[in-house]
């Protein structure tokens, strides 16, 4: 096993030991961290860095294929960072649900920046997105392919949008020899 692979399953192990915090605890931290406390914030990130592992793992490896798993829970530690300085724990959110939308932000742009070989922008790669999800959902509920016209009415697209992202989709990457 190389030296890398070692050292990403010591830090995995060594994550599973550190317990999550008690919410009243979060609260006290969150207080601390406004006020500028850097060691709350590296203890609220800390206890919850296990949370942002969870999530990586459960992104299914077809939509990361290129990205490795460090680069992925970096991305999502980073975003927990930012969410730890955000999150005021007088709106009664527990922290880990305030920072889930966070990371799951920042796996798909890490996935979607570096994942592919050709880069989309990240509202198109969201329209796609959409326009697969209710693809789906319409060809359950209809039982048949959906027309253009009923997705653009449902996703609020035009025909010509609907079209474009589809063109997206079935775009190969072409070599320049």
């Amino acid at each position: 096993m190389s030296q890398e692979k070692t050292a990403i399953s010591m830090f995995l192990r060594d994550l599973y030991d550190i317990e999550p915090l008690p919410i009243e605890e979060e609260f006290e931290l969150a207080k601390r961290i406004q006020q500028g406390d850097e060691a709350a914030l590296d203890k609220l990130v800390t206890h919850n860095l296990r949370f942002v592992v969870s999530l990586v793992k459960q992104t299914p490896t077809s939509k990361y294929g290129r990205v490795d798993l460090e680069d992925l829970i970096a991305a999502g530690y980073e975003s927990m960072i930012k969410a730890a300085q955000t999150w005021k724990p007088q709106e009664g959110i527990k922290f880990i649900g305030y920072a889930r939308l966070f990371i799951d932000r920042a796996v798909i742009r890490c996935v979607e920046n570096t994942g592919n070989i050709i880069r989309l922008p990240v509202n198109i790669c969201e329209d796609i997105r959409k326009l697969k999800y209710n693809e789906r959902l319409m060809l359950q509920k209809l039982g048949r392919q959906p027309t253009v016209q009923e997705l653009a009415e449902e996703l609020g697209f035009t025909d010509k949008r609907i079209h474009e992202l589809r063109g997206f989709l079935l775009r190969e990457p072409k070599s320049l020899d």
